[in-house]
């Protein structure tokens, strides 16, 4: 089921799974297959860079039973604005704690409770990270399990008046590189990596292209891109 997902890409980074996907509610697909092959623990805690909180309440839930199931449910039940995954795949059993990097904290809806777990966030890099509440760095500094640690590229983009830009590499090491020694941390407790291009929220398909290449070349440098 997995290769039915939109822009699907597969890479290595070292002896992990990194995959490079468009929309961001077939995560919980591919988080579905990696917790059926082992990879990650069911439910897993996810760290995530993402501008979105990505918190809204899914209007409608099935069951699911497998990564099928869980298919399903991303084409026909989940939001097209890839807005209400987060919630959704907690409350399928598949996602613990969320922790997210990036996020516009205008929005205002975290941290967000979802039964007995939680949706945290904050809108600086990992380098710039402030105080955090117990159950927040609680998801941070996790070590009995993998993490998922998945990126959406819009993160690395920013609104300039009716524009999206992408970041430069100036900006990135001003902004990103305190952070670079974390988010190498995250990279080792790592089940799997998964990365949403999103392109149309980091201003289009080649802005999205210049934030992967340099997203790889910056942190993944290491990925290789396999096939099947």
């Amino acid at each position: 089921m997995t290769d039915l997902i939109p822009g699907l890409r597969r890479y290595r980074w070292r002896e992990k799974d990194l995959v490079l996907h468009e929309d961001h509610r077939w995560v919980l697909v591919l988080i579905a297959d990696a917790q059926e092959r082992g990879l990650l623990p069911k439910p897993v805690r996810v760290v995530l860079f993402d501008r979105h909180t990505d918190a809204a309440e899914p209007v409608a839930l099935t069951p699911v039973t497998d990564v099928a199931s869980v298919y399903d449910c991303c084409a026909n039940e989940l939001s097209v604005h890839d807005d209400d995954w987060i919630v959704a795949g907690i409350r399928l059993g598949l996602i613990a704690d969320v922790f997210v990097f990036g996020v516009d904290d205008r929005m205002g809806d975290l941290p967000k409770a979802v039964g007995k777990f939680g949706i945290f966030g904050r809108f600086e890099m990992p380098g710039s990270l402030g105080e955090l509440g117990v159950r927040a760095r609680e998801v941070l500094d996790w070590t009995e399990s993998p993490i998922l640690l998945d990126v959406d590229l819009d993160c690395f983009a920013y609104a300039y008046r009716n524009h999206v830009k992408a970041w430069d590499e100036e900006l990135f090491e001003q902004e990103f590189g305190p952070g670079r020694k974390m988010f190498e941390m995250f990279l080792d407790r790592a089940g799997m990596i998964t990365v949403c291009r999103e392109a149309g929220c980091c201003g289009g398909e080649e802005n999205a292209d210049r934030i992967w290449e340099l997203l790889r070349g910056k942190l993944l440098a290491e990925a290789v891109e396999v096939s099947g």
